[in-house]
């Protein structure tokens, strides 16, 4: 009698557990997903630098990013040493293509041309200027400075003539304690550097 009484126990007991488990599980933590964003009106103006601007066209080369950094997972700094890949927080797509495709959006709308692409969409097509980006750092603090390290370079036509090497270190910060604030802020620091290659391309073409 005592017998029966304890495995029923027990059974109920492991069916309580399974409910458990089960309800946990249903309210497990969906991933959020994140995309960096041109400078504001950059989307805008690209829909009309058809009507009238420059012929300039321009190409990025695939950006260049340490293999910390290629991770579906956001990656933010915990320490002067120590990285924290964010599980529930992630990219929607491949960063290094995102940052490309970010620049040339950025360029589209300052240096008013459609011509603008980055890489892959770049193979096979004439180009007055490219750009190679060789990105050292790109992660930051959660409620802290997002950094950004960069050597670039612009090469002239098909002369390949190289527009020196130049070395950028941007510092943005993030106005906020969460992902959605430091994936802002990775964009305000593209938006920076992409006015400083802006720049150096009207310095070349004159303009």
């Amino acid at each position: 009698m005592i017998k029966g009484i304890f495995i029923r126990g027990v059974a109920v007991t492991l069916g309580l557990a399974m409910l458990f488990q089960i309800g946990c599980a249903g309210r497990s933590r969906s991933a959020r997903f994140y995309v960096l964003s041109p400078e504001a009106g950059s989307e805008l103006a690209m829909q009309n630098t058809s009507r009238g601007g420059s012929n300039l066209a321009i190409g990025i080369d695939p950006v260049s990013l340490p293999k910390y950094l290629k991770k579906p997972q956001i990656v933010t700094r915990t320490g002067t040493n120590e990285l924290h890949l964010a599980e529930y927080d992630r990219w929607a797509g491949k960063i290094e293509e995102d940052i490309g495709r970010v620049i040339a959006e950025n360029l589209s709308h300052m240096l008013a041309t459609d011509k603008v692409l980055s890489y892959p969409a770049t193979e096979g097509i004439a180009q007055d200027y490219n750009i190679n980006i060789d990105i050292s750092r790109f992660d930051g603090r959660l409620g802290g400075d997002v950094q950004l390290l960069v050597r670039w370079a612009i090469f002239e036509g098909d002369s390949n003539s190289v527009y020196g090497v130049k070395a950028t270190h941007i510092i943005e910060p993030t106005r906020g304690a969460g992902y959605a604030d430091m994936v802002a802020a990775q964009s305000r620091a593209l938006a920076v550097f992409s006015r400083e290659l802006a720049e150096a391309i009207k310095e070349l073409s004159g303009g």
